[in-house]
């Protein structure tokens, strides 16, 4: 019987630049630190592993050509993550240990972490789906439910229909994405509770995080102890932080001074930076918006029952005076 695996073609299983172990072997074979023949070494081995999976998970005599392609992908994510893990994420003592051909020895630490991850989703999102600010990430409350019924040891979890087929889960990708929703979570519960609250019990459709981040902005700017702003505070958001279609500078370096400050106390290292980057963005929607669709970027009640709640001070106690900005 021929072997369906036999043609493979590795840069289908992502072995690229955007994979640890595909740059390690592009700069190891570019400075001739690893021989050429690496990449069929390697072949033969994703080969090896992916019929022993298929094997193991056939539902009768003959293994599919799915099962098969699972494997060799669940051993090439297992190798590029053990591969980073054990080169400590340096490229050079990566190559030095692609050289020395132990690529089981890649895969079975790599193996041990995927699994890791995979169940640290799972339990972690069956609490993220309780919180309530889940509900500023529509797409990603999605997500989040799925993997609180994830499966370690398959790398599965429910797809969104019932009828289709279980969704695969790579312990790369996903697991950098619940981080990002974990991240995002950390930041919203980071603003006083009856502030977020109040946002969360008066806007009641079209929660979204980019929302959100245009309320918090705005508050920051006026040194607001409320995240829902009224047509007040937009007038004056406009009329005093803006000046030529542009935030004002003093403007933009408190707003994004007081998000950093904040960022560094709830949110993990890696995952600041996408958020700083997402509030720069929202300071430039803000600042094409200018006019009559300002208002249209704030989540905004259509009808408010009650005043905003007073907090003592939005996002810790910071006072515009102990500030300078240059």
């Amino acid at each position: 019987m021929n072997n369906p695996l036999a043609r493979l073609d590795l840069d289908r299983f992502r072995i690229d630049a955007e994979s640890f172990v595909g740059q390690a072997i592009e700069l190891g074979i570019r400075f001739e630190k690893l021989p050429p023949q690496i990449s069929d070494a390697l072949l033969a081995f994703l080969r090896a592993k992916g019929t022993y999976f298929g094997k193991r998970n056939r539902a009768g005599i003959a293994i599919s050509r799915e099962s098969l392609e699972r494997g060799v992908r669940h051993a090439l994510i297992c190798m590029d993550l053990g591969l980073n893990e054990l080169a400590e994420g340096d490229l050079n003592r990566a190559v030095d240990l692609l050289a020395g051909g132990d690529f089981e020895g890649f895969r079975k630490k790599g193996y041990e972490l995927a699994f890791f991850r995979l169940e640290a989703m799972r339990e972690e999102a069956q609490i993220l789906a309780k919180r309530p600010e889940i509900s500023f990430l529509s797409q990603e409350g999605k997500d989040v439910q799925h993997w609180s019924a994830l499966t370690p040891e398959t790398w599965t979890c429910p797809s969104e229909e019932e009828d289709e087929e279980l969704h695969q889960v790579d312990p790369r990708t996903d697991y950098a994405a619940f981080q990002g929703v974990k991240a995002r979570i950390d930041f919203l519960r980071s603003v006083p509770r009856e502030a977020l609250e109040t946002l969360q019990t008066t806007v009641k459709e079209d929660r979204t995080f980019d929302g959100f981040l245009r309320n918090l902005i705005l508050a920051l700017a006026l040194s607001l102890d409320h995240v829902l702003p009224n047509p007040e505070d937009m007038d004056i958001f406009e009329q005093t932080c803006f000046e030529a279609g542009k935030m004002k500078e003093t403007v933009y370096k408190k707003v994004l001074f007081l998000v950093e400050r904040q960022l560094d106390e709830v949110v993990e290292p890696g995952f600041r930076e996408v958020i700083q980057a997402e509030v720069k963005a929202e300071i430039e929607v803000l600042e094409g918006a200018l006019g009559d669709h300002l208002s249209d970027c704030f989540l905004k009640a259509g009808r408010v029952s009650a005043a905003p709640s007073t907090v003592d001070v939005l996002l810790g106690e910071v006072v515009d005076d102990d500030i300078e900005f240059i």
